[in-house]
């Protein structure tokens, strides 16, 4: 549970991947293109290419404006290379946004792929400014830190290039799996984190598994930075046997 913090920060850092591909100094390449000089629209199609540094996006066709600094690429949209020395891998149907303060990237039409050793599979991801968002995740993992979440939707802001709050709801699973120690799972309908306060609420029918104990309640209240968890609404604790468990 203690990874609990790391998988959200590292699922912020996903959405930062985005980023760099419209950057400055970017290169765009096409089979067609046409630019209108006056208005500053744009148009690409035909195995469509963005280049920045090392990282790039394949798409179907481009267009924009680049006087109002917007963009969208659509059809088999590909982002790929490497970002942060970790190889990016990416798949999804449409990623548009503008690159003019305050930013905004959107990847949607089933986003799926990797980054280093983390893991997306979601209906949609979005980042403006400091404020982010996804939809529909049907996974986040990370095989280095060992961790899993899913849940329906997912939203949280940033302050400084840190996590401040996060909130993820419908169905939220939480799956940490640490090196040398024992798997934990997490189940509930909502879970919000607040560096301020130092906490992980999860709350909505919770459920905690872990190495022979279970542990229901309406609340359960998890403080990352002491490893330590409170549970509130009635909460029971089941521990099973060994006979149970040699059952099993």
């Amino acid at each position: 549970m203690k990874y609990a913090r790391f998988c959200v920060t590292a699922f912020v850092m996903l959405l930062f991947i985005l980023s760099p591909v419209f950057a400055q100094d970017l290169e765009l390449v096409s089979d067609k293109m046409r630019y209108e000089s006056e208005s500053g629209d744009f148009w690409a199609e035909g195995n469509v290419k963005v280049t920045r540094g090392t990282l790039m996006a394949d798409s179907n066709t481009a267009e924009g404006n680049m006087n109002r600094r917007e963009f969208v690429m659509k059809g088999s949209v590909h982002v790929y290379g490497a970002w942060m020395e970790d190889k990016v891998d990416m798949k999804g149907q449409t990623l548009s946004g503008t690159f003019s303060e305050p930013r905004e990237y959107i990847f949607d039409g089933g986003v799926k792929g990797f980054w280093g050793p983390r893991e997306i599979d979601a209906a949609k991801l979005r980042m403006k400014g400091d404020y982010f968002w996804g939809t529909k995740i049907k996974k986040y993992a990370d095989k280095k830190e060992g961790y899993l979440l899913t849940c329906d939707a997912a939203e949280g802001k940033l302050s400084g290039g840190e996590l401040e709050e996060f909130t993820a709801s419908g169905k939220v699973y939480f799956l940490s799996s640490p090196k040398g120690g024992e798997p934990t799972e997490i189940r509930g309908s909502k879970a919000v984190y607040s560096k301020a306060r130092g906490t992980l609420v999860v709350s909505g029918g919770v459920t905690a598994l872990q190495a022979g104990r279970s542990l229901t309640s309406s609340t359960l209240i998890f403080f990352p930075d002491k490893n330590r968890v409170e549970a509130t609404g009635k909460p029971r604790l089941i521990f099973k046997s060994e006979e149970d468990k040699d059952k099993k």
